[in-house]
């Protein structure tokens, strides 16, 4: 009754103030107030996709499944104020311990924690695929100096390093300098290489690969790889470990404070166990 009373109080209210009816199903209405401000601000500009239109018409074929829904289930089928409050339950303290994390959780983690953490844990560090270090360039043969290059890409110091990247910059068609470990899938996708080639043999054989495709040359000089199933690097994994220190830090403190403030409605008595009969 409540309910209906408040319903009636707040469609009285929204006519008072000459709020526009926009469409109506019954006895339930759509107010102009009821359309989102994005909605509204295009369909006075002259919106030409029927927005305003689609927006009420999904409104009015909602308030008509909803009342066919009404029609043709049992009271038990249409009782959900269970649902409803499990589901507000689980949003309420969802939000209270995202507030929590905020509040709590140190994001910060050190070097020696995810060194700690790699060493603890080392036999589960193990690589899905090959994985390398490497200098890559794609250029147009056309416009290599070829003898130059090589040695750049072949003796790498802070001078030769600067030198390649500007090189690379201004000549190549693509290029890949970095001295992080890659999946050397990801790297050979880029290279023209035999399909069936054997990666563990091409990583044990190779050193500096060149290939010519188009007139394009592919030059892949290999400065460290780790074979499949070989324990990962702490350096390709850090990343990783960092988000499974903050999960754990997360989940203990969840776990804590849920310990907490349990206990302390039991010393307040709001909580009693009733024998079961």
């Amino acid at each position: 009754m409540s309910v209906l009373l408040s319903c009636i109080a707040s469609c009285n209210n929204k006519q008072a103030k000459g709020d526009d009816v926009l469409a109506e199903y019954k006895d339930k209405l759509l107010y102009k107030s009821d359309i989102p401000a994005d909605v509204w601000s295009k369909f006075r500009e002259g919106d030409s996709t029927g927005l305003l239109k689609s927006f009420i018409d999904k409104w009015l074929e909602k308030q008509v499944m909803v009342d066919a829904a009404l029609q043709n289930l049992s009271d038990a089928e249409t009782n959900k104020d269970k649902l409803i409050e499990d589901y507000r339950n689980s949003l309420l303290i969802y939000e209270y311990e995202k507030k929590l994390m905020l509040e709590k959780i140190d994001t910060s983690v050190t070097e020696d924690e995810i060194k700690a953490f790699y060493t603890e844990n080392l036999s589960t560090f193990q690589l899905r695929k090959n994985i390398v270090k490497i200098r890559y360039v794609k250029i147009n043969k056309q416009k290599v100096d070829m003898v130059k290059l090589k040695k750049l890409m072949q003796n790498p110091s802070r001078l030769n390093d600067s030198l390649l990247m500007g090189y690379a910059e201004k000549e190549a068609d693509n290029f890949y300098l970095d001295s992080n470990w890659l999946y050397l899938d990801d790297i050979t996708k880029e290279i023209p290489l035999d399909a069936n080639y054997d990666q563990q043999r091409f990583l044990s054989n190779n050193k500096f690969v060149q290939i010519e495709e188009n007139n394009m040359l592919y030059l892949l000089y290999i400065i460290d790889f780790r074979i499949k199933n070989a324990t990962s690097p702490l350096a390709f994994e850090r990343d990783k470990i960092r988000d499974i220190i903050l999960y754990k830090r997360k989940l203990d403190t969840l776990k804590e404070n849920t310990k907490l403030i349990f206990e302390k409605a039991i010393n307040a008595g709001d909580i009693k166990y009733h024998q079961v009969k």
